[in-house]
């Protein structure tokens, strides 16, 4: 299974990403910033984003049809065709988490062009992390 953690800079996809990581004890989380130094690609526009998401779908469909272990994405990923292309390519194995948040961090990386789609969760996280993290846990044993 795929668990996809998705939203604008800021909206607390790394700090969620990673304890869901550590609740569901998988060493699979690829996470944007980090999977992003990686590479050359430092663009922040449709072109860098695009390609940046296309290599990280692939890896996850490589993991989740190799390992057993459940993967962890947490990224900006805004646009709706690549989101269901990890889907279709995965079998529908991929829980879509939306997060949104009023927050100004981040500001300057925002995606203008995003698109929200039809995410299985939407989850604002301006609360509290411990509440965010509660309602995200009590999501993924529903699944």
């Amino acid at each position: 299974m795929i668990y996809l953690l998705y939203g604008q800079p800021g909206s607390g996809k790394t700090v969620l990403g990673n304890r869901l990581a550590n609740y569901l004890s998988t060493n699979h989380i690829i996470d944007g910033d980090k999977f992003r130094k990686f590479f050359t690609n430092t663009k922040y526009n449709r072109e860098g984003r695009e390609l940046n998401i296309t290599r990280v779908n692939a890896v996850a469909t490589y993991l989740n049809k190799t390992q057993k272990e459940p993967i962890i994405l947490s990224f900006v990923n805004p646009y709706e065709l690549l989101r269901r292309e990890l889907k279709i390519n995965n079998f529908a194995q991929v829980k879509e988490i939306l997060l949104v948040t009023d927050r100004q961090l981040r500001k300057e990386y925002h995606c203008l062009d995003f698109e929200v789609g039809n995410p299985d969760f939407k989850l604002n996280t301006d609360r509290p992390v411990e509440t965010t993290w509660n309602f995200l846990r009590y999501m993924v044993m529903e699944d």
